[in-house]
């Protein structure tokens, strides 16, 4: 049976006995929260909890199901469970998600109705349950606006709502395998006191004479330095286990970090072929990017005429921030004038006022990228055009920009 025809028979059965309240999504939602809860599913039974009764199946949809769970179980012993490719966040409306009949908001529904089949949690304050707990919300996010807004809420993220809600979107795979691997994973600050070990301290000693390091030059010095350490210690088998979730696996994260940091100063040093490939790299070890390569590699595709190159970064990281709604203006500029541009530059405002005084030098910029910095701040502003000032010198942006 082709997934074509296994979703049409499924949703057909669905609407015979739940009419318009749940659908494919829903039903992948409920399999995959029945798929890495605490105890085994029971496939005896698998629809029980999804539908107030428990309709009996007709034989074609059975096997529809069947085939459904096998695949499930397939991807999961891959650590590779996804939601359905329509399961989407829209950009131009998103809160349409929370409308009952959008499938992102079904599936989170489902899940949500399948984690109600969860065994009641022995201990609340165990950590291992707390996390697995936490996980399941953020699958069940889109189940209703007050959840949604609560959890945003709860999370003191510096996004606007919508901006938090596509972030979440991008990590909903990253948590539904990590249900998967839970068992494996340590509480922060509970690892054996021997754990911290020779190695790990003279790798944060390192990060400490990078950080610092005033010219990048000598911060590439450190950097190279853990790499060349931590390298080794990790082979081929390991990053194809991880499969683009590198930052999942903490003993490794040092290591991200400092190739990283070796990006940046190569940028700054610029060396911009050897940053690219960097951060690229990095992209494909980190998915959803926890080190923030997307920010630089948009400036330095900028920088190189990389329009192409660009766009598919702003395509897979569809998000409000303002590295990435600076270059989504310049873009356009480039490509399309700028009337077509003026939009887009205007949301680019709207998230930071400040970019433009340093782009057009009417503010000092800093000798290095701030380390830390809020969103809309005068810092953030700063880190932005350190990267991307060169690009809108060389594409006569800056004139437009003053008249805006």
């Amino acid at each position: 049976m082709n997934p074509a025809n296994r979703t049409r028979q499924l949703n057909l059965w669905l609407q015979q006995h739940s009419g318009e309240e749940l659908s494919y999504p829903a039903l992948h939602g409920f399999l995959c929260a029945r798929l890495v809860g605490p105890d085994g599913p029971d496939w005896q039974a698998p629809l029980v909890g999804l539908l107030p009764r428990d309709p009996a199946l007709d034989e074609r949809s059975a096997q529809a199901l069947h085939h459904l769970i096998a695949e499930l179980e397939a991807q999961a012993d891959e650590a590779q469970l996804a939601l359905p490719s329509q399961c989407r966040l829209p950009n131009e409306q998103p809160e349409q998600v929370f409308d009952i009949h959008h499938p992102l908001g079904q599936w989170s529904h489902g899940f949500s109705l399948g984690l109600a089949c969860w065994p009641k949690p022995k201990d609340l304050n165990d950590p291992l349950t707390q996390r697995r707990l936490r996980l399941a919300a953020e699958l069940c996010l889109f189940r209703d606006l007050p959840l949604a807004r609560m959890l945003h809420q709860a999370s003191a993220s510096e996004l606007p709502f919508f901006d938090f809600c596509k972030r979440q979107r991008q990590q909903m795979k990253g948590a539904l395998n990590d249900l998967l691997r839970i068992e494996g994973w340590t509480p922060p600050g509970e690892a054996p006191q021997e754990q911290e070990s020779e190695q790990a301290a003279r790798w944060r000693g390192w990060f400490e004479q990078a950080n610092a390091s005033r010219s990048p030059g000598e911060r590439l010095v450190w950097f190279e330095r853990i790499i060349q350490d931590a390298e080794p210690l990790f082979d081929a088998p390991f990053w194809q286990a991880l499969d683009g979730h590198g930052w999942s696996a903490s003993e490794v994260r040092p290591l991200l970090a400092a190739r990283a940091g070796r990006a940046d100063a190569l940028f700054e040093l610029g060396q911009l072929p050897q940053a690219r490939r960097e951060y690229e790299a990095l992209l494909t070890l980190c998915r959803q990017d926890e080190p923030g390569c997307r920010y630089p590699l948009a400036s330095l595709y900028a920088i190189c005429r990389e329009w192409d190159a660009l766009a598919a970064l702003l395509a897979r990281f569809d998000e409000a921030s303002c590295a990435l709604l600076y270059s989504r203006a310049l873009l356009l500029f480039v490509r399309q004038g700028a009337e077509e541009a003026g939009p887009a530059l205007a949301a680019a405002l709207a998230c930071n006022a400040h970019v433009p005084a340093y782009l057009l030098g009417q503010r000092k910029l800093p000798r290095q990228a701030p380390g830390y910095w809020q969103s809309g701040s005068r810092d953030e502003a700063a880190s932005y055009a350190l990267q991307g000032r060169a690009a809108w010198l060389a594409e006569g942006a800056l004139l437009w920009l003053r008249k805006r």
